[in-house]
């Protein structure tokens, strides 16, 4: 049951019954009395349709309602992928498959440039009130937003001088322009101050937002505070990690609780660093796959290996966005323990880095349950799958689940509803400490687990978040994304 097989064969049988020819089929003229669809919003339908009905993770689950998909009268494929993705009781269970007609914009996105301000933010509603204020998590280096001062803690209560609703929060993350109204904590409520006025600007958003090494009662701590899997900050987390193998850290604070997840080669090689070096060398096996039945019986029936294994060596990008081979043979770090911190807004491949670390380490998490993405994406566009690719959908593409992940022993423990702490305790931007300050509050808390006794006593003011009704913001085009695209191998031999 290949990919590249069965996909054809619907493709090839469809232009037999419109009567079309190879030609033909390159011109995009493939037509019938009863279409009211255009060419592109016909080849999209179908490529939508065929990818769902043969790859994807819950194609059993929702073959009625891939007929929705009819290449003659359906006019809006994209919105139709939303509407039928697999869903249970009526919520959503698949939140991240998704068809776009800008493939170009979509890939150009999850190498980490965006056009943004650069900062990362949480949103609170004020007791008693329809408003919303936000606050922010983190801003990146080079950013907008840090040229413009602003830090972890800083409130915002005005957006263009407007108060802060359902209606107009996204101005804050997705303008091209905006006036922040920014607030201060007077002891008896947040009151509007001063305003800071931003232009969004396409940058890349490095996320490697804090790294650090603790002293413990003599025993070294590394502290790593990263916010995406992406490519191009491979090769920095290589130098990051074998500085912690010379400073001779054991145990590591890995601070994911704003990572959204990202691509699987760059969890293989940190998880790659962190693992047993024994385990690294041996090429063990660190997680597993499970896909849709049809490919379960495949990979069997063809003895693929659907096993993921520890590995040195890695493509990844430069900073032009050029494609580099990368070795992580000299940077295991020789980890005993990590502790993690995560919370609603740790997704997909930090989970699972996570869950494939804990059968090799002690993995002690810290902060708030994580979001419960559990499954793995392929970006595919129609030229991966028709030998004869219609030219009008060649710039779609479509992002669909096609496995779950597991450890190696097909367990995962984020299975429905995220990864719950050990240490439960709410992520506090508003406490006064930037990512990285010992005195921060989850921080804190994994220094004194880790045997620090000397962290001083807090002298700056504090607002206390938990006290307001709060509301995560995914947010960056890799949230929620555990992206493996060199699983089109196994799909189409």
């Amino acid at each position: 049951m290949k990919l590249f097989y069965s996909i054809f064969t619907a493709f090839s049988i469809l232009f037999m019954m419109s009567g079309c020819s190879k030609s033909e089929d390159n011109n995009d003229n493939n037509k019938t009395d009863q279409r009211i669809t255009t060419d592109e919003i016909y080849y999209a339908n179908q490529f939508a349709s065929d990818a769902l009905s043969d790859i994807y993770l819950w194609n059993k689950e929702i073959a009625s309602d891939i007929k929705k998909l009819n290449p003659d009268t359906n006019t809006d494929p994209i919105s139709t992928v939303k509407e039928i993705r697999y869903k249970e009781n009526g919520k959503d269970v698949d939140k991240w498959t998704m068809l776009t007609n800008d493939y170009d914009s979509f890939t150009n996105s999850l190498k980490g440039v965006e056009t943004t301000y650069g900062y990362d933010v949480a949103m609170g509603k004020f007791t008693n009130a329809d408003a919303y204020f936000f606050v922010i998590s983190f801003v990146y280096d080079g950013s907008p937003a840090q040229q413009a001062g602003l830090k972890r803690g800083d409130i915002i209560m005005k957006l263009d001088g407007k108060d802060i609703t359902d209606a107009n929060y996204l101005d804050a993350l997705y303008s091209s322009k905006v006036t922040l109204g920014m607030g201060t904590d007077t002891g008896q409520g947040i009151q509007l101050g001063n305003s800071i006025s931003l232009a969004a600007i396409k940058m890349y958003e490095n996320p490697i937002l804090a790294s650090k090494i603790f002293d413990c009662n003599g025993k070294k701590v590394g502290y790593l505070a990263y916010s995406s899997f992406d490519l191009v900050s491979v090769p920095k987390l290589i130098e990051i990690c074998k500085t912690f193998k010379a400073e001779g850290v054991k145990e590591l604070i890995l601070d994911l609780r704003y990572n959204g997840g990202g691509y699987v080669i760059t969890e293989n090689a940190l998880a790659s660093m962190f693992a047993p070096e024994s385990e690294v060398k041996a090429h063990a096996r660190c997680s597993t796959e499970i896909w849709n039945d049809g490919y379960m019986a495949y990979f069997k029936q063809k003895g693929e290996d659907i096993n993921t294994y520890f590995a040195t060596d890695f493509d990844v990008y430069d900073e032009n966005q050029n494609t580099i081979k990368v070795s992580t043979a000299d940077a295991n770090i020789g980890l005993n323990k990590i502790y993690g911190l995560i919370s609603s807004g740790t997704a997909s491949a930090s989970e699972a880095l996570l869950i494939e670390l804990m059968p090799f380490m002690d993995v002690d998490l810290i902060g708030t349950s994580s979001h419960g993405k559990y499954c793995t994406g392929m970006v595919l566009q129609p030229s991966d799958i028709y030998k004869n690719s219609p030219k009008s959908i060649e710039n779609w593409g479509f992002y669909v689940m096609i496995n779950r992940y597991a450890d190696k022993n097909g367990n995962n423990p984020c299975m429905p509803n995220g990864l719950s702490p050990n240490t439960e305790e709410q992520d506090n931007p508003m406490d006064g400490y930037q990512l990285g300050d010992e005195q921060e509050t989850l921080l804190k808390i994994a220094l004194i687990k880790a045997g620090k006794t000397d962290i001083p006593t807090r002298s700056i003011a504090s607002l206390s978040l938990p006290k307001y009704k709060t509301k995560f913001i995914p947010t960056g085009p890799l949230f929620g994304k555990r992206i493996d695209n060199r699983l089109k191998d196994k799909i189409r031999k």
